[in-house]
């Protein structure tokens, strides 16, 4: 209902150069929008480092208290402060006395040096006068701030009157009273370890299989993709054996569930699984995943895969 898209920018960072190139489009893909065009093809910007931690753009949605006399027809600036240093100064204008209303939340979006882990706002509220002829205040609910390239956000409740100023030398300070960090944020602090997979095939007739394994793992920390179980030289997934596997991926933290499945191909590719067994060799962490079913089209409920839990 919706196709059409406005790309800022990709970003292609290689890992093992630890480098990152930027290919900037700011412009739609969109039959309706621009020259209609749906297709892009963008020119590097740089074939030198890009240092991304120069600049970030961060989104704030402000809240005006809900309470008499609680809007403002002025100017309300803010800045923010980080454990990487503080922000510039950010203006945030009330065209034609819209903003800023009883109730109401504004969106804004400014660009900054990376200020890092927000831990407090500095808001003032400025005149456009060049004198305050009467005293007069703004009530401020609640700030939220988006660190847009991670989606980080911080929550500040404010719940003050922030008196109207002519000068930039008065404000009010809060401190944060809540942070949420994004999925993008954790994975970059994840590091990778090795997991020990056990399958074990069950010892009933025709339980093996010649198909080609797949397991998939889930975590609080998100998923390890589809991966294969193989091995060199090894007659894998025989009736009653055992097979074990090592695989190194990010950190996933608590398993909550395992899809294991198989391409049935070969001669023989109904498998009867009794049970995976997954070991964190970080932590030493086991987690048990009971089967005890077939997987196979021509049995039970012709199912190739299956998704198993943790038996607790």
């Amino acid at each position: 209902p919706a196709p059409g898209w406005h790309l800022e920018y990709i970003d292609v960072k290689d890992d093992l150069l630890d480098q990152t190139f930027r290919f900037p489009c700011d412009r739609w893909l969109a039959k309706s929008e621009d020259d209609g065009q749906i297709m892009r093809e963008l020119a590097c910007a740089n074939n030198d480092i890009l240092d991304l931690s120069d600049k970030t753009k961060y989104e704030l949605e402000i809240t005006t208290a809900n309470s008499e006399d609680a809007e403002t027809k002025e100017n309300v600036w803010i800045i923010l402060e980080g454990k990487k240093g503080r922000s510039k100064e950010f203006m945030m204008e009330n065209p034609k006395k819209k903003k800023f209303l009883r109730g109401a939340t504004d969106s804004f979006e400014f660009s900054s040096k990376n200020v890092g882990e927000i831990v407090g706002i500095c808001l003032g509220h400025l005149t456009k006068e060049k004198k305050v002829k009467t005293e007069s205040f703004w009530h401020v609910q609640e700030v939220v701030v988006t660190e847009k390239e991670l989606r980080n956000k911080f929550y500040f409740t404010c719940d003050s009157r922030i008196p109207l100023a002519a000068k930039r030398d008065e404000f009010m300070t809060f401190e944060c009273t809540k942070t949420v960090e994004s999925f993008a944020s954790k994975v970059r602090s994840l590091v990778p370890v090795k997991y020990e997979i056990i399958v074990i095939t069950g010892d009933v007739k025709g339980a093996a299989t010649d198909a080609n394994v797949f397991i998939t793992l889930y975590g609080v920390n998100g998923d390890s993709g589809k991966r294969a179980l193989k091995g060199k030289y090894r007659n894998l997934f025989e009736r009653g054996r055992t097979d074990r596997f090592l695989l190194e991926m990010l950190d996933l933290g608590e398993l909550l569930r395992i899809r294991v499945e198989h391409d049935d191909k070969g001669t023989s590719s109904g498998w009867f699984l009794e049970c995976v067994e997954v070991t964190n060799t970080a932590n030493w962490v086991t987690t048990i995943f009971v089967c005890g079913k077939w997987l196979d089209r021509n049995k039970a409920d012709g199912q190739t895969h299956r998704v198993l839990y943790p038996k607790y």
